[in-house]
């Protein structure tokens, strides 16, 4: 770990994630009230670690390690925002073990700095804060995509017990797996227009490629693919949700492309 800091993150997002996939198996609330609490103690201790990098004249997002770390702030913030107005915690049995791999795999990318000039333009910090939250937004996406699957496949073999209890209904879990799209794709959209004008007034030349931006785009289809299937095609179900998952994979393999190595 980086810091004394990010362990207790790390920590503490672990053990929320624990308690909230418990929560999915038992008929005791406070597994899921527990693991709320530790969700915000540990994104307590993430935003100091955060605010206090800032004052240190420390840029949160200078390398692919730390950008990595911000994402998972990301998540659970938004996560957290969703929790307040739905009270979905079966979100958080798939959304804090995402923040934990994150934090993980932050430490195994590249940690050399983008390049000086770059840091200094409007347009790369614009474009990795698009990138950063629409990364976020994807990643409750893909979790309510496969919330759904699961819950689909309870319903359609009736069983109706255990794990089904915890589970929010089918239309609502759609719906908001849509909305996320709604508002990541623009953020995403942003991302990779920002990445074009940085390769092509010279920022950013060494830092992306034609094969990253490549990537980026087949993920900016993907999830366009999504919102042309459920909006102008109305489809429903299953095969939309499948695609999420495509476009979650897509986001993956784009970020591995940018930070590792």
């Amino acid at each position: 770990m980086s810091s004394p800091l990010l362990g207790l993150v790390l920590v503490a997002y672990f053990i929320s994630a624990a308690l909230y996939l418990a929560n999915l198996h038992t008929k005791h609330k406070h597994f899921a009230l527990y693991g709320g609490a530790a969700a915000i103690i540990g994104f307590v201790f993430h935003t100091i670690r955060l605010v206090s990098m800032v004052v240190s004249s420390k840029s949160p997002f200078a390398t692919a390690h730390e950008s990595l770390i911000l994402v998972a702030w990301a998540i659970v913030l938004l996560y957290l925002i969703i929790l307040a107005k739905y009270r979905l915690p079966a979100v958080g049995a798939l959304e804090m073990p995402l923040a934990v791999i994150c934090i993980l795999l932050a430490g195994s990318v590249a940690r050399r700095n983008f390049e000086s000039d770059a840091l200094l333009s409007g347009w790369l910090k614009i474009h990795i804060f698009a990138i950063i939250l629409s990364m976020a937004v994807f990643a409750l996406s893909f979790c309510c995509s496969i919330i759904y699957l699961v819950q689909n496949k309870l319903l359609k073999s009736k069983k109706l017990r255990g794990m089904f209890r915890r589970l929010p209904p089918l239309e609502l879990i759609d719906n908001l797996a849509h909305d996320f799209v709604a508002l990541g794709f623009p953020l995403l959209t942003l991302g990779v227009i920002t990445a074009v004008i940085g390769v092509n007034s010279g920022l950013l030349r060494g830092d992306i490629s034609p094969v990253k931006i490549g990537a980026a785009l087949v993920t900016w289809a993907t999830y366009g693919l999504y919102l042309l299937s459920y909006g102008a095609l109305k489809w429903r179900g299953k095969r939309v949700h499948y695609i999420l998952i495509i476009g979650a994979a897509a986001v993956a393999a784009t970020t591995a492309l940018h930070g590792f190595g």
